[in-house]
């Protein structure tokens, strides 16, 4: 099976020192990886390792800003097909309408104007037209994550959906992984999360 998972936080830039970002590492997609391998797939992982650091005995692509990831995606859709993609990079919503050369005072006052990012999980969906995809839904709470996760795969035109809620994340791992027909499935470890998705192929 020829699997690509993206992972890890995409970046943009304010100026050429400072950039917006989120916190995650990418390790649950890095996890992913390490184990697809292990039952003997062909695994591309596309990963922002700024927080992990070298990665050994994988095919890795890096990358760091969002146009990087974006050109990066595209490159390797058009190049490659995959029979199971999961797309579970932090990647960024909003990016500096107009970014700021060299690096700006630090005894400035900013006013930031923010534009939405394109969504990439759209152009994973329109080049990959035979592949399983699985994305990623993150809400701050548990209330109302099934209904945004689910909305959220039926605008993509995703297979399935993993749903996070960053509350219950903070002890251990617990996730949802949603279907077209809305059946879910509760997953309390990144093992149990593995294990399910390595069943997706065939559904």
């Amino acid at each position: 099976m020829n699997v690509l998972i993206t992972a890890g936080p995409t970046w943009t830039k304010i100026d050429d020192i400072r950039i917006i970002t989120s916190f995650f590492t990418g390790r649950t997609g890095l996890y992913l990886a390490k184990e697809f391998k292990k039952i003997g797939s062909n695994v591309t992982l596309l990963i922002n390792s700024h927080c992990i650091g070298k990665i050994r005995n994988l095919n890795v692509i890096n990358f760091r800003y969002f146009d990087e990831f974006k050109k990066a995606v595209i490159e390797i859709l058009k190049k490659n097909n995959y029979d199971l993609i999961i797309h579970s990079a932090a990647v960024s919503d909003y990016r500096l309408k107009r970014t700021f050369s060299g690096k700006i005072p630090s005894n400035r006052d900013l006013k930031l104007e923010l534009v939405p990012t394109e969504k990439i999980i759209k152009i994973i969906r329109r080049l990959a037209k035979g592949s399983v995809v699985v994305q990623f839904k993150l809400e701050i709470k548990r209330k109302d994550l099934i209904k945004k996760a689910y909305n959220s795969l039926l605008e993509n035109k995703s297979d399935f959906v993993v749903a996070n809620a960053l509350e219950d994340l903070k002890n251990k791992y617990k996730a949802f992984i949603i279907d077209k027909e809305r059946n879910i499935i509760e997953v309390n470890s990144k093992k149990e999360l593995f294990l399910n998705l390595s069943k997706l192929y065939d559904f």
